[in-house]
């Protein structure tokens, strides 16, 4: 036999021994599952929203945050305007949710999506008559009155919408069609 055939059994042999030895240090100490139990939920003193009506989540490996409960709630900002958690946990009736207003609201901003202008400024338009101050439509209102070259509305619906980033963002989209929206 050939030293190299000898170095080669040598060589398949140890591997083979340690796999033998490997195999049996498994077996003898089995590894620990390290699974995290689920944070108990915090107690819950105010109606519960749909989304905590939903399946809990499956446990996975990476463990999720815990969430803040709402007594914790810090002052949420928009714009110039800050909202107290008081006011949140207990919604007015004009704040509660409006299917049929989220409905209609969806549908122009599809029809926004697909270019019907026309149609998104008519179903914007009946929203903004229930709901004159509704941000979300006075940018549609707008961008589709700048898209049309309708500066004079464009700039109407523009003036209604609250001051910061939503009237900053108007002036940037309308200017890509060379409608000026000017801060009165």
């Amino acid at each position: 036999m050939s030293p190299k055939n000898l170095v080669l059994i040598a060589a398949a042999v140890a591997v083979f021994g340690m796999g033998v030895y490997l195999f049996i240090q498994v077996k003898s100490t089995p590894a620990q599952a390290q699974v995290q139990a689920p944070t108990p939920a915090p107690t819950q003193t105010h109606a519960p929203s749909v989304a905590e009506h939903s399946v809990p989540p499956v446990a996975t490996k990476t463990p999720t945050p815990p969430t803040m409960p709402r007594a914790e709630a810090r002052p949420i900002t928009v714009g110039n305007t800050t909202a107290e958690p008081q006011a949140m946990a207990a919604p007015s009736e004009d704040q509660r949710a409006n299917p049929k207003l989220d409905a209609m609201m969806e549908l122009a901003n599809k029809a926004y999506d697909v270019q019907d202008f026309d149609q998104a400024i008519a179903i914007a338009g009946k929203v903004l008559s229930k709901d004159p101050s509704n941000v979300r439509m006075l940018r549609v209102m707008v961008s589709a009155n700048c898209i049309g070259g309708d500066a004079a509305v464009a700039q109407q619906y523009f003036e209604k919408l609250p001051k910061g980033v939503d009237r900053e963002q108007m002036k940037t989209r309308c200017d890509r069609y060379q409608v000026t929206l000017k801060d009165q």
